[in-house]
């Protein structure tokens, strides 16, 4: 992926839901904040049902911000819903002759996986502009996450604890587990061969948690994974004692899997995450001791 440098220019994308204009000046702070120059894209405050307008026009702006030169990053505005929506609108031949990174987390996954399996285009997961500065003000640890994930040359990450031990490299997919999985069976979903797994979501029932889990366990290769992260599932709920809790879904999940599996990953829908790379090829270790990320 490329490495940007202070003073870039980058493009910020609705591909799902919008913002209000009264978001715009703080939205301006953080980019300035980030060090970015930033280009709004026409549909940001747009509204159409659920989302920052149609399927045409959300798909429209994501390809004028491929095609534009200046661009050198693409920010998904907020999570929400819709991005799978666009998919087959989305002009990948474009996107793979002018790669760039898409920045994002939730529902961005659909898009995030579908550019990784059809162009090889990287992207950052762990940072939404809207979703940062929800609070009415700017949350400066992830400013601080992403700019060293941005400018430095070199990471590691540590967090987590250890459920698998073992060691891994390969390059990761995944993200919001609901969304991911509502690319099982299309031509957006990447291979799992040699990759590293990684998964979290929001607000969710533990049943589905547990169906969703499996569902991914009956795709293509998955018994060709590296390795596994989960990071939060942040508010997911027990409707019923009999449906478990979340530690007992990925209990089952991994039972019988010989990779390292590394849980409760500082990622995912809370105040302070980690950012990690999707589609760049990373090691995984996961020890008693400690759990880290190096690419």
């Amino acid at each position: 992926m490329r490495q940007l440098k202070k003073g870039d220019t980058v493009g910020l994308i609705a591909p799902s839901c919008g913002a209000k204009e009264a978001d715009l000046p703080l939205l301006e702070k953080l980019f300035e904040q980030l060090e970015l120059k930033v280009i709004y894209a026409d549909n940001l405050t747009d509204s159409f049902r659920y989302m920052a307008g149609s399927d045409e026009v959300r798909a429209k702006e994501f390809n004028r911000m491929v095609k534009n030169s200046k661009v050198k990053a693409l920010f998904c505005l907020r999570g929400g819903a819709g991005s799978t929506r666009m998919l087959d609108k989305i002009d990948f031949a474009l996107l793979k002759a002018n790669p760039k990174p898409i920045i994002g987390l939730s529902d961005s996954t659909a898009l995030q996986n579908a550019a990784i399996k059809l162009t090889n285009n990287p992207s950052l997961t762990g940072f939404l502009p809207l979703y940062e500065v929800k609070t009415g003000k700017i949350n400066e640890f992830m400013v601080k996450e992403l700019k060293k994930t941005l400018f430095e040359k070199k990471h590691e990450i540590s967090s987590g604890k250890c459920l698998k031990s073992g060691k891994a490299e390969g390059k990761i997919v995944g993200g919001c587990l609901s969304v991911f999985n509502l690319l099982c069976g299309t031509k957006y979903f990447p291979s799992l061969k040699g990759k590293i797994l990684l998964l979290e979501d929001v607000g969710e029932k533990t049943y589905k948690i547990d169906l969703w889990l499996q569902q991914l366990k009956q795709q293509p290769h998955f018994d060709e994974l590296k390795g596994i992260i989960f990071g939060k599932f942040s508010d997911c709920m027990v409707k019923d004692k009999s449906d478990g809790t979340i530690a007992d879904c990925i209990n089952d999940f991994i039972k019988d899997l010989k990779i390292p599996v590394i849980g409760d990953f500082d990622y995912g829908h809370i105040a302070e995450r980690h950012i990690i790379p999707l589609g760049i090829k990373v090691k995984m270790c996961a020890t008693t001791k400690d759990c880290t990320l190096n690419w």
